[in-house]
Parts: C-alpha cells; structure tokens; sequence
C-alpha cells in the first residue's frame, strides 16, 4: 500500500511539474512580444527555438502518453505553444529569390572575438579559410589590434576606433576603405564606424556597431536608441547599405523589429535558418541565441549566410556574401 502511494505521489508530482512547465513556456513565449513594458521581458523573446523545442517534445510525449492524466488539457497547451513559436521560427528557413546578374559581389566575415579570449591564432586561420574581402573584427583591444595586424598582407586597409579598451571595433579590407568616420548613433557611449567601399563600378556604405548588452535598465536604452537610430541614418544614405555587428538582440524582440522595419533593412539570414551565434557558456550550445546580425538594403541581394566554427570566444563568426546588381 505504501509503495502504491509514492508511486500515486510521484505521478501526481510530475503531472503538476510538467503542467507548471508547460505554462510557464508558453507564458515566455508571448511576453516577448510585451519587451516595452519592461527590459526584462524584452529578454524573454530571444529564445524561440528553445520554447519550440520544448513544446514539440512536450507534444511528442503526450501524444504517446494516452493514459495521462489531464492529457488533453496538457495537449492542447503544448500546441498552443508550439504554434506560438513555428509562426516565429520558420518563416527564417523560407527560401528567399536570389537570382541576380550581381556587378559587384562582396564577402564579408563578422566577429566579436571576446576581449579575454587569447585564441588569435584561431582568428587569423579563420580569416585565411574564409578569404573575406571585408573582416569587421568586434571586442577588440590594443592587444587584440597587435594580433590581428598580421591580416594587414591580405586585407591591407584597416580602420580601427580610437581608444578603445576593450568594446572596440575594427575593420580589415581588401578594398580602400573610402570616408571613414566614427559616429554615436542615438546615444554617446558606443561608437559606430561607418566607410564606403568601391568595387566593379559600385559603392556600398557599411556600418559596424557593438552595442551593449541588456542586462540593466541604463544599457537597455542605450541599445535600444542605437537601434531607433538606424532608421535615419539608413534614409540619409545614397548608396546600398549594410548594418552589421552583434547587436545584444534577437529578431523577435519588437525593437529590433520596429528598427529594421523603420529602416527598410532586411536580415541576411532569412533564408538561411536561425543562425545562433551566441552562447551564455560554450558548453551550452542549447541555449545559444541569435544576436550577430548583417542587415542589408532591398538593393543587396544576399547570396548566402552562415555562422562559422569556434574561434575561442561565446560568439561564433557570421559570413555573408553579397550581390549588388
């Protein structure tokens, strides 16, 4: 009798766990969308694969779990969520038309290498295997500056932002690096390094920043007025655009997406799959989230994005390769 209770207990206890879980899930995957109430809940739209993930299974189990108690209350939640979650999700695996007589192509490789990390080596291999003809390197310090000057053979134009200790930006080209300028987009904490680069009779503006993660209430505005910031800069520009650096956000924070629709950029991984590109410890790849991003003008077409391998830091690096008709 006794063992017949502390099996009763312990199904009981997982049923109301796994309610509990599902709930909470479910209730994580609509606050996102409620991130301007306050920044914490901005935090909870960056995890939409894992939701999904989560509520798949959930669905899985329960389907095969027919003598479950409250089964088709469970069900029905686990697919509430999971609906939530594929409308946020697939659309990025969609493909998008590429055909393109392209005058001018363009490769181009993003990091943020993380300032601690002492891997150059990885990073200069990185950069031979890719053979990018733009490598906008993000975390950078005087060190990190001295390790990557060996790039100067292959990329030999390099603009760096003054005086940075450690949240700099640099960026190596293989192509002259035409008016160059640092400019505080919305805010006067974090940079911005903005050039023009030529090629086949075509010129393209390109815009790198790294603004700063969200984890207090002072950074989350900053970021979020870099972002607001976008949208004129990308109207006062005369020629194809491209915005790229880690951000510190999802797609499907509405900031991010009030931004990039008030700057009519579109994100070069649609297409492309979700793309994670940063992990809160590496050994968690489970949890990674996509915050690098390279947004592009409606007259770049984008021809292929990925991330690329480990090189020592909690981002992985970010291809693109470009067409501009």
């Amino acid at each position: 009798m006794g063992t017949f209770q502390r099996r009763s207990s312990l199904h009981w206890l997982f049923i109301v766990s796994l309610a509990a879980g599902l709930g909470l899930v479910t209730l994580l995957s609509l606050t996102g969308s409620l991130g301007w109430l306050h920044w914490r809940l901005d935090l909870t739209a960056h995890f939409k694969q894992q939701y999904l993930v989560v509520c798949l299974c959930a669905v899985v189990c329960l389907w095969l779990w027919r003598t479950c108690v409250w089964r088709r209350w469970l069900l029905g939640l686990s697919l509430f969520g999971l609906a939530l979650n594929l409308v946020a999700v697939v659309p990025w695996y969609l493909p998008q038309p590429t055909v393109v007589t392209p005058a001018m192509q363009l490769r181009v490789l993003h990091a943020n290498v993380l300032v601690r990390n002492r891997n150059h080596e990885s990073v200069l291999a990185l950069v031979k295997e890719t053979n990018p003809e733009i490598a906008i390197f993000q975390e950078v310090n005087t060190r990190w500056l001295e390790a990557l000057e060996p790039l100067r053979t292959t990329l030999p134009y390099q603009y760096a932002e003054p005086d940075a200790a450690g949240f700099g930006n640099v960026i190596f080209s293989a192509l002259p690096l035409q008016q160059p300028s640092v400019q505080f987009l919305g805010q006067s904490e974090y940079a911005s390094l903005v050039v023009q680069i030529s090629k086949g009779g075509k010129t393209v503006s390109l815009l790198t920043a790294h603004p700063p993660p969200p984890i207090r209430e002072e950074l989350f505005q900053w970021r979020n007025q870099w972002l607001a910031a976008i949208a004129p800069f990308a109207r006062s520009q005369t020629h194809p655009l491209i915005v790229i650096g880690d951000f510190n956000i999802s797609m499907w924070s509405p900031y991010y997406q009030q931004a990039v629709q008030a700057a009519g950029l579109q994100n070069s991984r649609a297409g492309f799959g979700i793309l994670p590109s940063w992990s809160p410890r590496r050994w968690l790849p489970w949890l990674a989230i996509p915050i690098d991003h390279c947004l592009v003008s409606s007259d770049i077409v984008v021809q292929r994005t990925q991330t690329g391998r480990n090189i020592g830091s909690d981002h992985l690096p970010l291809l693109v390769e470009l067409a501009i008709p």
